[in-house]
Formats: C-alpha cells, sequence, structure tokens
C-alpha cells in the first residue's frame, strides 16, 4: 500500500472524540492532486484521497495498472471536512467529527459513470483492512449518497454495504426521520 502523506495537510480540527464511521466519497474531479488544490482553495478536506494509478492520471481510461497512491491528506487524529449533512453518526456526535473519509478520484457522471481501475480498488480494501487495525474505533461505514442523499450521489457503482461486510465493519444508514429532519429547506 502506498501512502504518502500530504504536506502541509488540508484542512481540519482536533478531534473531542474517537472516529466510529468512514464516509467513502469519489472526488467529481479529474486528478487526485487537482481534487486536493480545489479542496485546499475552499476550505474542505477529506482523510485519504486514492488515485486511479501511480501517475495519478486523470481518468480510468487512461490509468495504467500501476499501484495507485493514497494521499492521506488530514491526520486520523484530527476531523475532516467532507460532508455537509447534519445527521449525527451513530454516537450522536456530528459526522465530520465522527469519521474518516476516504475518496476514490473519479468523475462522477450519473450516464455513463466512470468505471474504478481495479488496482484503485484494491487499494481502497487495503486501506479498509488496514484502517480496521489501525482506528480500532471505527465500528461503521457508509457512502456519500446515504448521509447527504438530498444532493450527493457518490460513490456511483460502489457498493459500500458489501465492502462493510467484507471488512468487518457494520453498514450504516439514517433513518428516515434523520434524513428528513436534517434535509435542507
Amino acid at each position: 500500500m502506498n501512502i504518502q502523506v500530504l504536506q502541509p495537510a488540508l484542512p481540519s480540527r482536533d478531534r473531542t472524540n474517537k472516529p466510529e464511521l468512514i464516509v467513502l466519497h469519489a472526488t467529481a474531479g479529474g486528478t487526485a492532486k487537482s481534487s486536493i488544490s480545489h479542496l485546499r482553495g475552499v476550505g474542505l478536506s477529506y482523510h485519504y484521497i486514492i488515485t486511479r494509478d501511480a501517475k495519478d492520471t486523470s481518468n480510468s481510461a487512461a490509468a495504467q495498472n500501476t499501484e495507485p497512491v493514497i494521499f492521506q491528506c488530514v491526520p486520523n487524529n484530527k476531523h475532516a471536512f467532507h460532508t455537509g449533512s447534519t445527521i449525527p453518526a451513530p454516537g450522536g456526535q456530528g459526522i465530520n467529527k465522527s469519521s474518516i473519509g476516504i475518496s476514490l478520484a473519479n468523475i462522477q457522471r450519473k450516464t455513463n459513470p466512470e468505471p474504478y481501475p481495479a488496482k484503485q480498488i484494491a487499494a481502497l480494501n487495503e486501506l479498509l483492512a488496514h484502517l480496521k487495525t489501525a482506528v480500532p474505533s471505527l465500528k461503521f461505514l457508509t457512502i456519500h449518497a446515504v448521509v447527504q442523499p438530498w444532493n450527493r450521489a457518490d460513490p456511483l457503482k460502489i457498493d459500500g454495504k458489501k465492502l462493510a461486510e467484507k471488512h468487518g465493519y457494520s453498514w450504516w444508514v439514517p433513518t428516515a426521520e434523520q434524513i428528513k429532519a436534517h434535509t435542507p429547506k
């Protein structure tokens, strides 16, 4: 697994509680590096962004069959700014305060979505397995579309429930009442 720690890190805050939830995303941008630049400019962040290949190619069709880079953009002991949802995480705290955000570099088109290279999915699986032991407080996994369904669909074509099961996490979905109560008016 090729993890590179981003220096300087993307915006974050100190945690007041241990992370319990992983939220999977897709960047919706060309490369991981261009996404990092955009996030830095708008004050948002993920803990990790996984490239398509070793060269951070801008689309899956051009991706080489090489090991992706996993950029650690925020330390696990800090909270990142990766969801705009006010739905509380399973432990009752805000999602950003209680989670690790992982994003796949991928252009998210609803029609004809970009496929994920096999090595990028393998890197995601390695990272999920690594986090299971490195951060034992992580118990739940979900996707961005589940915690912010009113305006997010990412990551398209990722079966979060299956990934949760494969790695020993509980699949987490907020209740219909929570979604209704926290959907912006």
